[in-house]
């Protein structure tokens, strides 16, 4: 079975208008529930950067499932998560273009899965939006 991303664009941006205020704290709980079901399998030494860049690539990628193409790379204090073919992105399209504040559980799900994985402080540095809908990096700086 496939996931119409019609109905799950319509389905993201409805949730988060029905959240209104409280759409940035769900969003973060949600994000760390998903780290944690992530954090409680079983992983090789995730405060090895290399082993946690791996292991949150495969599980962003192979596990959720929501974009084509997801890269983790960590260089020095820098952590980016490059996506593409993003399907949240397009939820987050149409609250933009109302003029609505966007939310994105991926965000949340990878600066808890470092504070939690890596043991790190992590500051979000943004996220850059190079392409079409669907395509961002996400940047973080571990502290």
């Amino acid at each position: 079975m496939t996931v119409s991303l019609d109905f799950f664009k319509q389905y993201h941006s409805s949730i988060i208008k029905a959240l209104g205020d409280d759409a940035k704290k769900v969003n973060a709980k949600v994000g760390s529930l998903i780290a944690d079901k992530w954090l409680a399998q079983e992983h090789g030494d995730l405060k090895d950067p290399q082993v946690f860049q791996q292991e949150l690539e495969d599980f962003l990628l192979n596990e959720l499932e929501f974009a084509k193409e997801v890269k983790v790379s960590i260089d020095g204090n820098n952590l980016d998560i490059t996506v593409k073919g993003c399907a949240i992105c397009h939820g987050n399209e149409i609250l933009r273009l109302e003029g609505l504040q966007t939310a994105c559980p991926i965000v949340q799900t990878s600066k808890y899965a470092v504070v939690k994985g890596l043991n790190k402080n992590v500051l979000m540095k943004g996220v850059d939006k190079p392409g079409v809908v669907g395509e961002c990096v996400i940047r973080f700086e571990l502290q």
